[in-house]
């Protein structure tokens, strides 16, 4: 018998991916993650801006319901207006709620005839800021002194 001999095999094309078209299909994912990176970045923006949005609209409701629940007597929504709200903290962060009335000075409020109609207007800013985020004006008909 005869020393079995190892005879080299015929070459065969390769199969699976070679180590430099990793590379190349890594370096162009990278490529592609980049590019939508500012599109990302512009969508949390937004999506945080308008949860504050959000937050701020929500405010302006509850303070026009506190003022609809406060009756429409004279003295009690002059007395509403003119207590400064408490600061709103929530995860959009701390808001501050602002009322006045429009059109009409405080103390000219409470005069005879008092069936009469005064507009009041409600807006929130963040806290230490100027810019109104939410605002909204209710026309309150007083009916009682």
């Amino acid at each position: 018998m005869e020393a079995s001999r190892v005879l080299p095999r015929p070459p065969t094309a390769e199969s699976g991916f070679g180590i430099i078209e990793i590379i190349v299909s890594m370096f162009l994912l990278a490529l592609l993650a980049v590019a939508m990176l500012p599109l990302l970045i512009q969508s949390m923006t937004v999506a945080s801006r308008n949860s504050k949005i959000a937050s701020a609209t929500q405010v302006v409701g509850q303070q026009l319901e506190q003022l609809r629940a406060s009756g429409s007597s004279c003295s009690a929504v002059k007395l509403f207006v003119a207590d400064t709200p408490a600061v709103v903290a929530g995860p959009a962060g701390t808001l501050q709620p602002h009322l006045e009335f429009i059109g009409l000075p405080a103390g000219d409020i409470c005069q005879v005839p008092y069936l009469r109609t005064v507009t009041v207007h409600v807006w929130v800013t963040a806290v230490g800021s100027t810019p109104t985020i939410s605002e909204a004006s209710k026309h309150v008909l007083l009916d009682t002194p």
